[in-house]
């Protein structure tokens, strides 16, 4: 079988020969490893959207990139709305973006970001897939999934607030808060549609979502409705939905096991509890590991039997995916993930 013809196999309930191992194509593409890597017999996982949001009514953006130190930079992204500006502030590499400002500072802001996802709508992007419908069809080393927008709460967490205005904003102005959330869902909610309508049979939607600060009923009342409702949507046109969990999910794996999903990415069983535990608990939900960043200055050796021992552990191996969904140290890619093959090879055929 084919890299993406494993990953399919999985995503349609049948067996592959052995278990796959995917990597986002981002990680993979013009970087100095990258023919190494293609020469492992490797799935990369390219991540598109097939909607736009439009930005409507009287806002405008400005970007202002300045250089820094070791060839970062500084990007400063000022959106105008009649409510007065919000102001963003984020260092950047060549892999890493790190926020400096969030921005949503105080109350104030509410009506600002209340005005900008009030005159915002999503619509179609088809146009813009064909090269990757194209490298779906015709590449077996590349599968390509679409998605749907983050949760408003990771949004509000993760691009807009931040965790600790977040934490400070449920407790003071917990009603404006909820506010806020319910007109980012009119506008998130618009993607749904289109997405069923794209030609790709894998929809990822958000994810990362932060137990240690939602907590449970967080979980179940802004990420469960979420999936439920896209769920419905997605699964009419017959697509898959999952959600990208690498966070400690051990305050939450039976929520996740309720959840309207058919399989989780990017689980990482250091983080959270173990494949053993995690294939129990999840029944017949997929499991796409990310292999665990705590691992990965492993030596190769070390690498193959940690690999082994993740299959091992697998309820199903049929129903198993490992992958790297995260950053790993640019020097250490090739020996990951030629131990991580070796690893596979050595566990052998699931036929």
């Amino acid at each position: 079988m084919t890299p993406s013809e494993r990953v399919r196999a999985v995503y349609h309930r049948q067996t592959p020969d052995y278990v796959p191992f995917t990597i986002y194509e981002t990680k993979v593409k013009g970087r100095p490893y990258e023919r190494q890597l293609m020469d492992l017999d490797i799935c990369c996982i390219r991540r598109v959207s097939s909607y736009r949001v439009v930005q409507e009514g009287d806002v405008s953006v400005d970007l202002q990139r300045s250089g820094l130190p070791g060839g970062r930079s500084m990007l400063r992204t000022v959106t105008h709305t009649p409510f007065g500006d919000l102001t963003k502030t984020e260092e950047c590499d060549e892999i890493t973006v790190w926020t400096r400002e969030y921005p949503f500072k105080d109350e104030k802001d509410y009506d600002k970001l209340f005005y900008v996802f009030d005159h915002q709508k999503a619509v179609p992007d088809y146009e813009a897939l064909t090269d990757s419908c194209e490298e779906d069809a015709k590449n077996a080393s590349v599968l390509v999934r679409t998605h749907l927008p983050h949760e408003p709460v990771s949004d509000l967490l993760g691009y807009i607030m931040g965790p600790e205005t977040y934490c400070y904003e449920w407790m003071d102005n917990r009603d404006r808060l909820l506010e806020l959330v319910d007109r980012m869902r009119r506008v998130y909610r618009q993607t749904y549609a289109i997405t069923a309508n794209d030609p790709f049979e894998i929809v990822n939607q958000g994810g990362n979502p932060t137990p240690e600060i939602i907590g449970r009923e967080g979980f179940r009342r802004f990420y469960m409705r979420e999936y439920a409702d896209a769920y419905e949507v997605i699964h009419a046109a017959g697509k898959q939905l999952g959600t990208h969990l690498d966070a400690c999910n051990a305050p939450i794996m039976d929520l996740i096991a309720e959840s309207k999903l058919d399989y989780i990415e990017a689980y990482d069983p250091v983080m959270s509890p173990g494949v053993h535990e995690a294939t129990r608990i999840f029944g017949d939900k997929l499991l796409s590991l990310h292999f665990p960043s705590a691992w990965q200055m492993h030596d190769e050796e070390q690498i193959v039997k940690d690999t082994l021992g993740l299959i091992e552990a697998a309820k199903d191996p049929r129903r198993l995916i490992i992958g790297i969904t995260e950053d790993a140290p640019m020097d250490r890619y090739v020996p990951i993930v030629r131990g991580i093959m070796k690893g596979i090879s050595t566990y052998g055929s699931l036929r």
